[in-house]
């Protein structure tokens, strides 16, 4: 009876986290926020969530991989701040993870992946203007915490699906090119706006960085053995980097002197286009927005191989143990 009524009362936190929590993280423009105030609620969550599951029983182990699509959001993005599918390109990953009940699981997974935009595409004249572009690949390590609601959530339980919450951290590196006539070349070791120049206070950014991932997912079990499902996962990062761009133009005199003409370049790209202004004149322009750092998004089909060792060893025992046939 306590048991049963602390489940509803655990239910009744459920459905308030679903309608108003995480709602509350949502900024005016109804992305997640990118803040540590918005990082801290998710880590809550997920401590919490895991606090009232933490006695109960292993499940099973999960083996899978996930065809993906791999998006970006940052300042060389077609749209001032959503998501945009232009430039989105595969990925895949595989991961191993641990299921302690039925409700929460822990993975671990390497995801490959790369992510490009172009400014010919933007929607404001002035970044059409800047006529930048970038590619990069990113390899990810993630330990990421999935926490399901098939409990709680009667409508997806109708359709035997099986909706979960995802977060956690993971390690990721990159190392965004730009291309110059037909050329490309890396960006971070050419300082395209003025890191490491003498006289900077900027210094070259890191290509290792750490990411929190966090999303939503849906799966379902064909049989004990094998589920699919889909997912869509977010990345915040800590690093306005992703496509090299973040700050002001630098010091082209000084950039061209320490770094080469190809610095130069590769830093400003307008004057490539016909009446297109030269770099000289945009010096006091800013080149991104330092206040909003990269995202990228992998948005995924998963499939996934189950193993229950509790029940493949009673299994085995059964059989074992079976009285044999004889004629």
């Amino acid at each position: 009876m306590v048991s049963k009524v602390y489940n509803n009362v655990f239910a009744m936190f459920i459905q308030k986290i679903y309608h108003g929590y995480l709602t509350s993280m949502l900024d005016d423009k109804g992305m997640f926020l990118s803040s540590l105030s918005g990082i801290k609620k998710i880590i809550i969550l997920v401590l919490f969530v895991f606090g009232h599951f933490q006695g109960l029983k292993a499940q099973f182990v999960e083996f899978g991989f996930n065809l993906s699509g791999n998006t970006y959001q940052g300042d060389i993005s077609p749209l001032t701040w959503r998501l945009s599918m232009q430039g989105a390109n595969f990925a895949y990953g595989l991961n191993a993870g641990y299921h302690f009940n039925k409700y929460l699981s822990l993975k671990i997974s390497y995801n490959l992946g790369s992510i490009e935009a172009d400014d010919k595409y933007a929607v404001d004249k002035w970044r059409r203007d800047r006529n930048l572009n970038f590619r990069t690949d990113i390899r990810e390590w993630a330990l990421t915490a999935d926490v399901f609601f098939l409990e709680y959530l009667k409508f997806f339980r109708k359709y035997d699906l099986k909706p979960y919450l995802k977060t956690g951290v993971a390690l990721f590196s990159f190392n965004p090119q730009g291309l110059y006539k037909g050329k490309w070349y890396d960006l971070q070791p050419l300082g395209t706006e003025g890191q490491g120049l003498s006289g900077s206070d900027k210094q070259p950014y890191d290509l290792t960085q750490i990411a929190i991932p966090f999303g939503f997912g849906l799966c379902y079990d064909i049989n004990r053995y094998i589920r699919v499902g889909f997912e869509i996962s977010p990345r915040i990062t800590f690093t306005d980097y992703l496509d090299d761009v973040s700050t002001e133009y630098p010091d082209f005199e000084k950039l061209l002197k320490e770094r080469g003409q190809m610095a130069v370049n590769l830093s400003y790209k307008g004057d490539l286009l016909p009446g297109g202004i030269e770099p000289e004149e945009i010096i006091n322009l800013g080149r991104g927005n330092s206040k909003d750092n990269d995202w990228y998004v992998f948005t995924s089909f998963t499939f996934s191989v189950l193993f229950d060792p509790v029940y493949e060893n009673i299994k085995r025992k059964t059989f074992n143990g079976a009285r044999k046939c004889t004629f």
